[in-house]
């Protein structure tokens, strides 16, 4: 599986991914909603639910620096393979938000 065949792209995708919920947490934003991350590119800081200047910040490099990772993972390993990655990462993420019962900082898939 790609899991073990492509550990470095994970490892980039999953540390990317456990920062940006951590600093979601911070400001009080769910970054899976749709439109989010626009307004989060475009330096919107109203999408926060809690200021935090210099979180909201990091989140906005975060953002930049995953779709730098996930393009280049795209270009080495394909599209399908940087999916199932991500989506493996986006799972592990919501199971963690939703076992310490805080607010999540990525939403459930449809159908959870």
């Amino acid at each position: 599986m790609s899991e073990e065949k492509h550990k470095y792209w994970g490892r980039q995708i999953d540390g990317i991914a456990h920062e940006l919920s951590r600093l979601a947490i911070a400001c009080d934003i769910e970054l899976g909603k749709p439109g989010l991350v626009e307004r989060v590119l475009k330096n919107d800081e109203s999408v926060c639910g809690r200021k935090n200047a210099q979180a909201f910040q990091m989140i906005r490099k975060h953002l930049m620096a995953l779709f730098s990772v996930e393009e280049g993972a795209i270009d080495r390993i394909g599209a399908s393979e940087t999916k199932e990655i991500t989506d493996m990462v986006h799972d592990a993420i919501v199971k963690i938000r939703s076992a310490g019962g805080a607010g999540q900082s990525l939403p459930r898939r449809q159908g959870e």
